[in-house]
């Protein structure tokens, strides 16, 4: 009996303990915070490669496993992802408060005259050289500062990096914003916290930007000519650096100490250790001079996209190499009537068209992309402008490497981010269907095993109000016949046009007219026309009646 006694004790024990496990009894540690079972979640792995019905496990910051219908462990906080599909944290690899440079010699359809120095036009004038440079031993320009550093003055903000977590990425290159030789950029989290918890890698990339408008007023350069002497001068004299220091140390005796440089001596680390440079060109034309300078010094070199690629293809083909590729696209302005864009330049009309195709037209060229952020003044477009991308060719498994794997292994991070396996940090990305409709809504990130909502929080009590307030509105809304709106921009004839005068005469008063006869130029001369053709001309002339009279002064007739 008393074995019997303790055999019922014991199970009824094993049934109290397993209908009270939520609730734990004292002296019993809590559910650790770092341990979390994400279960019935569609996994894209990596690109290409997808799980229906799959658990992941993270413990600490990590993913300790990816098993299709696993099982929760015990310990783990369980999450139900039923409807949602999860990704690899995005990486942005051009993170910089910088708006994007041009080089190129295509103006805005505002005519505006573009001869001010460092533009377009610019023939060139004489420096004066009055800026020394930063403080402390360095370059004698203040636009070469290769020794810059972003990390030293890394500081984020709770929602500094707000907007990129909106679009789903988890870690950033943050990258120097002003020079012409910038610095050196750092691989960042996008999480919260202490900023020397945040650098992921830091003295990641050199940053070289053909900036015409980075010197200051009395400072060279000012041309692109003297931007790209003023680059290989100094990447000129980081070799002789070398060379005189390495002369010295073997000859420490009998030869003069050289000056120490701390800008020549930095990039020793682009010259000898074989540190990546990322140029940012601002044209076509200027991709094809890039890679030359990178080739005579040795760089291995990755290039800002223009957004022209498609103007010279076969340039961007001969120069095979990594692109950073921003989807800042150019929008059609506004124009007062269909037939103002007859005088917008069929140059201006192939951009607006082109610029989605221009990641696809990379990758058919068999060219290696990494989407960017860089130059969208709202990042809140960049899904739509990415659904564009695809839209003109981009296959969706590129547009996923673009965005996880290939920035991932241009930082050098491969072995801990762009792909949801064992091992690697655990950033995801948490959206209810395809991440590439831009309807689909983001409900939020994970940033090495920290959750971080994109939904607002509310009380329960104010949801409700704000429900019953909008039945309230539905209710008092009258009944609306729903019509198809025909798209507001659309290619018509001007035949169709409501501008076109149905008026017999037509009186121009006032013009100057250009005869192009013995008359020549009158002007401050009328114009009268009837049935279409031209019946008297003079000044002073009485409108016949129901004639349209324009007033023309100022303006001119031919």
């Amino acid at each position: 009996m008393p074995k019997l006694s303790h055999s019922i004790a014991a199970t009824l024990l094993a049934m109290l303990q397993a209908a009270n496990a939520e609730i734990l009894p004292p002296g019993n540690r809590p559910l650790p915070p770092g341990y979390h079972a994400l279960l019935h979640a569609k996994v894209t792995v990596k690109p290409g490669v997808t799980i229906d019905d799959a658990t992941v496990v993270i413990r600490d910051g990590r993913i300790e496993s990816v098993t299709e219908k696993g099982q929760a462990p015990d310990s783990a906080r369980e999450w139900d992802m039923t409807g949602l599909t999860l990704y690899a944290g995005f990486i942005d690899p051009y993170v910089t408060e910088a708006k994007p440079v041009s080089t190129t010699m295509t103006q805005s359809i505002t005519g505006a005259g573009a001869t001010a120095s460092g533009k377009p036009g610019f023939l060139g004038a004489p420096g004066n050289e009055l800026d020394p440079g930063t403080s402390g031993p360095g370059s004698g320009l203040s636009t070469m500062k290769p020794e810059h550093d972003v990390a030293a003055a890394f500081s984020p903000k709770p929602d500094t990096h707000e907007a990129l977590r909106a679009q789903g990425f988890t870690a950033a290159v943050l990258t120097p914003a002003s020079g012409i030789i910038r610095g050196q950029s750092a691989l960042i989290s996008l999480g919260q916290g202490s900023p020397n918890r945040l650098v992921i890698r830091p003295h990641l990339f050199q940053h070289i930007v053909f900036d015409t408008k980075a010197s200051k007023a009395d400072e060279y350069p000012k041309s692109l000519m003297g931007v790209i002497a003023a680059i290989r001068q100094t990447l000129s004299d980081a070799q002789h650096y070398n060379d005189i220091w390495a002369y010295h140390e073997a000859n420490a005796d009998t030869s003069k100490r050289p000056a120490y440089n701390k800008s020549l001596d930095t990039l020793q680390a682009v010259l000898k250790e074989g540190q990546t440079v990322v140029i940012e060109p601002g044209s076509v034309l200027m991709v094809d001079k890039a890679m030359r300078l990178a080739g005579e010094f040795g760089i291995q070199p990755v290039i800002v996209a223009t957004g022209h690629e498609w103007r010279r293809p076969d340039l961007v083909k001969a120069n095979a190499t990594r692109f950073i590729v921003p989807i800042n696209f150019p929008k059609a302005p506004n124009m007062p009537s269909d037939s103002d864009w007859e005088r917008v330049s069929l140059d201006q009309l192939r951009a607006w068209d082109w610029s989605p195709e221009n990641p696809a037209l990379l990758r058919k060229n068999g060219l290696e992309i990494a989407l960017t952020t860089h130059g969208l003044k709202d990042k809140k477009s960049f899904r739509e402008n990415l659904a564009k991308v695809i839209e003109r060719g981009l296959p969706k498994h590129d547009a996923l490497a673009a965005l996880t794997t290939t920035p991932a292994q241009l930082a050098g991070v491969a072995d801990q981010l762009g792909t949801i396996e064992t091992g690697k940090l655990a950033n995801l990305v948490v959206v209810e269907g395809d991440y590439f409709d831009p309807k689909a809504k983001l409900k939020g990130v994970w940033i090495e095993g920290r959750w971080n909502t994109l939904e607002p929080e509310k009380l329960a009590w104010i949801e409700k109000k704000e429900e019953e307030d909008n039945e309230k509105k539905d209710d008092e809304k009258p009944e609306e016949k729903k019509e198809d709106k025909p798209d507001e921009r659309l290619a018509r004839s001007p035949i169709g046009e409501d501008t076109v005068l149905e008026s017999t005469a037509v009186l121009v008063r006032n013009a100057t007219l250009w005869t192009s006869s013995k008359r020549g130029l009158l002007k401050n001369h009328d114009l009268l026309v009837v049935d279409g053709k031209i019946k008297q001309i003079g000044r002073n002339l009485q409108p016949p009646e129901n004639a349209h009279v324009i007033d023309a002064k100022g303006k001119h007739v031919t």
